[in-house]
């Protein structure tokens, strides 16, 4: 007869993670923690790096047509100079032309708004009528009453345009500070490549950052380019457009199209909405009002589904709710420039990725063109 024991098993303790787990796990959290420590220099320093980061993309803009002047045997800060001065001198002769404009508009805005909210309150005729019922009831009901504490007190709000001028200073002296940024950065040419090459160990790998190198900074000017092009293009669209309508100052809202524009989905959004208050306060009929943003929305609809594919290729296209949130996380960081400044630092971003091996992942994960491996594949392996 055999007696029912319990058999206890020596517990086995489980065997410690290799080295190789253990330092993916320690890059990990230092790659969260250098991020964290990214977004919040980007945060206390968005002077400064606003201004680093915009000087950067105009250099990236411009380098083409630098090294196109270079060719003229002039030195390359000569070069350089000529450059600059050139986009100084077409920003000046764009504030001054747009100046009074604006300046007018900004002083007529809070009246033209209130003027928009009173055209749209007399067109919604059965809703007022239902709410004067309501209240006819509710004064049935519960008369009014008048006392003292009925007191409608108004306050004295600084004014738009005394805001703009207040803020004038600030705004010069970091143009300041961007041209001449700009400046440095088109001088010093590939100075910083020969660097980056010096530090590469061996010639393999100099050849590896010189190629990379060279292929980005080719890429993200062709790309700044081109977009800066298709958004002025449709900037003069929109001005064509608006003053076939007879809306006055069409130029300045042309302008307000092409800076808008590079900031995505955002810049549209807004800028319809501007062109609505605009059209509400021009025109009586509501048909008229909204055949302005109806017009810019089919003109930007037109240039996002078949120029720019046409032109920059689906290569370079952003995921939507990439886009999106990138357009969030820049526009809590920095505010205004930060949605302006996010599409174009996206897609530069996006084309460092497709170039460099280990961020190949994050280059698929952020655009909407093709993957590395099509559905038909993962089938065919299936």
């Amino acid at each position: 007869m055999v007696d029912n024991q319990r058999v206890v098993l020596p517990v086995v303790p489980n065997p410690p993670k290799p080295l190789s787990a253990r330092l993916a796990t320690i890059a990990r959290a230092l790659v969260v923690l250098a991020t964290l420590a990214v977004v919040a220099a980007c945060y206390f320093g968005r002077d400064i790096i606003a201004a680093v980061v915009l000087a950067l993309l105009l250099s990236l803009l411009l380098s083409p047509f630098v090294n196109a002047i270079e060719k003229l045997h002039l030195p390359r800060a000569a070069a350089s100079a000529i450059a600059v001065l050139l986009i100084v001198g077409c920003l000046v002769s764009s504030l001054v032309a747009l100046a009074p404009p604006a300046q007018d508009w900004l002083s007529k805005a809070p009246s033209a708004i209130s003027s928009a909210q009173e055209r749209l309150a007399q067109w919604r005729g059965s809703m007022q009528k239902a709410q004067k019922a309501t209240e006819t009831l509710e004064n049935l009901t519960h008369p009014p009453q008048t006392s003292a504490q009925n007191v409608l007190v108004v306050k004295d709000q600084p004014g738009i345009l005394s805001t703009v001028l207040s803020a004038t200073p600030h705004v010069l002296a970091t143009i300041a500070i961007i041209i001449l940024l700009l400046f440095f950065c088109l001088s010093s040419g590939d100075n910083f490549l020969r660097r980056l090459v010096e530090i590469a160990p061996g010639m393999k790998e100099k050849r590896t950052v010189i190629n990379i190198a060279r292929d980005v900074q080719r890429e993200i000017s062709r790309y700044l380019l081109t977009t800066t092009l298709i958004n002025f293009g449709l900037g003069c669209a929109t001005a064509v457009a608006l003053a076939c309508w007879g809306v006055p100052n069409a130029l300045l809202w042309g302008a307000l199209a092409f800076v808008l524009h590079f900031a995505p989905i955002v810049g549209a959004a807004v800028t319809a909405a501007v062109l609505a208050i605009v059209g509400f306060s021009t025109f009586d009929d509501i048909t008229h009002a909204l055949a302005l943003p109806a017009t810019f929305l089919l003109l930007a609809f037109i240039e996002g589904q078949l120029v720019t594919p046409t032109v920059i290729g689906r290569r370079l296209g952003l995921n939507p709710v990439v886009v999106f949130i990138w357009l969030l996380l820049w526009g809590a960081l920095w505010g205004v420039i930060g949605i302006l400044l996010a599409g174009p630092m996206l897609a530069c971003f996006r084309i460092i990725c497709e170039h460099t091996e280990a961020l190949r992942p994050i280059y698929v994960l952020i655009g909407e063109g093709p993957t590395l491996a099509t559905n038909a594949e993962v089938e065919g392996r299936d």
